[in-house]
């Protein structure tokens, strides 16, 4: 949608166009009418060349910069690995946006960016999308009918990530300056050890756990009972895997546990409400496979027994209903479900969580 012609599609351009846009954004823009792509910027020209022609795009960059710069481009899409800095740039170019997770790299990134959002007018959206996923939105109805939880579980060991690959055409381009690749991530390595402190800059590889795969479930968790109060208690099982225990309002504890390495066959996320008499379990799927919503698990009373109810979620992607309501933000029909202040607030845990481990100085996990 254009200031001119408000009945013109809106024109997104995709900055980093790797398996996250191949998979999911880049279809769902092409399928959906109030949307045009209308550039696509990659480092590789590989992948540019290839997109372009498959998606008919003719305006292809190498540097975000020179996207946001094109009078074409209405809105954005982030998918590449450092978001902070092109977030900042959006904003400064005046382009509505979807950042995907995390939204920068530590809180005191974000803090500044979050700021200039909400003081710039324009749309901005973190993209978590299991927050829209039509199974996890009617578990938290059901979690509003148990009452105040008893406990409160969220546990991602995830599975084997190359069993959807199979489901898709991906292009890889290998015509990327690797040096600039590794600059970018010791850059990074170094901001995040900062962020951390000198008594916790050893634990980098859990903190980007936490903000990697441990970033869908921290923001279920907030989706469903808000910011915690308090982080009562944390370990480092392994280089990867971290188990915490978090407070929430009137005195409810949950404990998180999220771990990358598990080659299950099937994908093991889910998030569980112990009540008074009731439970539910909100069952998560691959976030790759389309059309997949998670599924409900009530258990409860029957008379004097015992009852156990499946509930599965309407089919559908949840990147997809992230556009629509992306699409209803700009158009001034509804205001953001993930604002970049539930990004800010999931950071700000998550270096809490860190922070609540033994000291552990250096920059290597041990």
């Amino acid at each position: 949608m254009t200031a001119s012609n408000p009945k013109a599609p809106i024109g997104v351009g995709v900055i980093g166009c790797g398996e996250i846009a191949q998979l999911m954004h880049l279809p769902v823009i092409h399928e959906l009418p109030e949307l045009r792509l209308a550039a696509l910027c990659d480092l590789s020209r590989t992948v540019l060349e290839t997109l372009s022609t498959q998606y008919g795009v003719t305006a292809c960059y190498q540097e975000y910069q020179a996207l946001l710069d094109d009078p074409a481009v209405d809105a954005v899409v982030i998918c590449t690995f450092d978001h902070g800095p092109v977030v900042e740039a959006a904003i400064k170019a005046g382009k509505h946006f979807i950042v995907e997770k995390p939204l920068a790299f530590t809180s005191e990134e974000a803090r500044p960016l979050v700021k200039a959002a909400n003081e710039s007018g324009l749309v901005g959206l973190v993209g978590y999308m299991k927050l829209y996923d039509p199974g996890y939105r009617l578990g938290l109805e059901k979690i509003g009918q148990i009452g105040r939880p008893k406990m409160i579980q969220v546990h991602d060991f995830a599975g084997r990530f190359d069993r959807y690959q199979q489901l898709y055409t991906q292009v890889r381009g290998k015509d990327v300056d690797m040096e600039r690749i590794k600059a970018t991530q010791t850059d990074v390595a170094a901001r995040v050890a900062a962020g951390l402190g000198q008594d916790h800059a050893g634990y980098t590889d859990l903190y980007m756990t936490l903000l990697m795969l441990g970033s869908h479930d921290l923001a279920v968790l907030r989706g469903a009972f808000g910011v915690a109060e308090r982080v009562d208690y944390a370990q480092a099982v392994g280089p990867t895997h971290i188990m915490a225990v978090l407070g929430f309002a009137d005195r409810v504890p949950a404990l998180l546990e999220v771990a990358f390495g598990a080659q299950y066959e099937w994908w093991d996320e889910w998030m569980t409400v112990h009540g008074e008499k009731d439970e539910v379990r909100i069952d998560f799927q691959n976030p790759y496979v389309r059309n997949a919503a998670a599924t409900v698990r009530l258990r409860e009373a029957a008379g004097e027994g015992p009852s156990e109810r499946i509930l599965p979620g309407t089919p559908e992607t949840a990147f997809r209903r992230q556009w629509q309501h992306f699409i209803a933000c700009v158009e001034g029909k509804a205001a953001p479900q993930t604002p970049l202040q539930g990004g800010l607030d999931d950071l700000e845990l998550a270096e809490r969580i860190i922070k609540a481990l033994p000291v552990k100085p250096g920059g290597g996990q041990a």
